[in-house]
């Protein structure tokens, strides 16, 4: 359905660069999920043994950013 619903807004304005815009994004989405699926087959995890890779990431990624941000720069 939202397919659909981009084609009429595309159609109804006809503005390249959002056309341009949505097939970037397209593309950005379809090898995401090719990228996850590669990781996911290699490393022999489950749909929750992702999960927790994604969780382990984000903390180690906040973990980062607050010992630059915070104790580096003094902010």
């Amino acid at each position: 359905m939202s397919i659909l619903l981009w084609k009429g807004f595309f159609s109804s304005r006809s503005s390249a660069a959002l056309k341009h815009f949505y097939l970037l994004m397209k593309d950005l989405i379809q090898a995401h999920k090719k990228l996850i699926k590669t990781v996911k087959e290699q490393m022999g995890f489950s749909d929750y043994g992702m999960y927790w890779l994604a969780f382990l990431e984000g903390g180690l990624t906040i973990w980062l950013l607050d010992r630059i941000f915070f104790h580096w720069f003094k902010f």
